[in-house]
């Protein structure tokens, strides 16, 4: 596979991922207010949520235009290992959920195609981390 090919799927999908963040913001804020009750944001998202969220977002765009503008092995390689730790997190944060007994929810859908997304970017930084340098004769 090209790597213009292989650059073009990990960047649509950081921007899926980038999308279901905003979402899943955006649930919880309408599931607040619908429910007449911001009291829900004291612990979910919470500030210290809200300040993660900020950066989280921040990285993804960051990392969508560095896929685009950079290249050589080593920086491909770190592209590679920090899409398996943000997703890592994000899984994290669902298994939190989880044991503190969160049920299905809309934010649960949102997750899991979030962790879809992850692992199909994970798969093809790795074939991106792979390719060789090119030679310039």
């Amino acid at each position: 596979m090209k790597e213009k090919k292989l650059k073009s799927i990990i960047v649509q999908g950081y921007v899926g991922m980038l999308f279901l963040l905003i979402m899943m913001t955006v649930s919880d804020l309408t599931i607040a207010g619908l429910s007449q009750n911001f009291d829900l944001l004291q612990n979910d998202p919470g500030t210290a949520g809200l300040w993660m969220t900020a950066v989280i977002l921040c990285i993804n765009v960051l990392i969508q235009i560095a896929i685009r503008t950079f290249d050589g092995k080593k920086f491909r390689q770190g592209i590679y290992v920090v899409s398996i730790i943000y997703v890592l997190l994000f899984v994290a944060h669902q298994i939190f959920h989880f044991a503190a007994g969160d049920g299905v929810t809309i934010d649960l859908m949102y997750d899991i195609t979030h962790h879809i997304l992850g692992v199909w970017v994970i798969v093809y930084a790795r074939k991106w981390a792979k390719l060789e340098e090119y030679k310039i004769k």
